[in-house]
């Protein structure tokens, strides 16, 4: 992969069934504006690529605020898919925002055609190995965000977690 390390960064969060609030919550809308924020600081400190997951809530929510962020900064959104299909369980709200999202990618990094035991692992490794900074929303439950974190730790990323906040 050619990104440049050191000006990327990449994102973990619970998926909407996770997240300790519904998304009609005004949580979310906080959340949603803490991430807005997260990305203009990142990109203020040069970083310039942010890597998304794609799964519902947390992972799309940031590829979003990307999205709105690339009318005014100069950031490029890269989605990292686990494996073709990855969207064809979500609700058609959830697939309506992914296929949006994964439309307007600057780059789109597809690692299986087919779903595998550790698919999801191998993607959250594929995007800290690519990364400096993790922008993350981790409350300490089990999964996929906290192995992420981990993995982010081992690397020595640098962590902002909007869970904190």
């Amino acid at each position: 992969m050619q990104t440049e390390h050191a000006v990327t960064c990449c994102f973990s969060g619970y998926r909407v069934e996770k997240m300790p609030f519904r998304t009609n919550d005004p949580h979310v809308d906080a959340l949603i504006s803490a991430l807005d924020l997260a990305i203009a600081d990142a990109a203020t400190q040069g970083y310039t690529a942010f890597f998304s997951g794609m799964s519902t809530g947390f992972d799309l929510w940031a590829a979003e605020a990307v999205l709105r962020a690339r009318d005014r900064l100069p950031v490029q959104l890269f989605c990292a898919i686990p494996f073709d299909h990855q969207a064809d369980h979500y609700s058609p709200e959830w697939k309506r925002r992914f296929n949006h999202c994964l439309l307007a990618a600057d780059r789109v990094f597809a690692l299986s055609r087919d779903y595998y035991t550790g698919c999801y692992a191998a993607r959250n490794r594929f995007m800290v190995d690519a990364s400096s900074l993790l922008i993350c929303y981790f409350d300490g439950k089990p999964g996929g965000t906290a192995q992420t974190v981990r993995m982010a730790e081992q690397n020595g990323l640098r962590i902002v977690n909007l869970a904190d906040r």
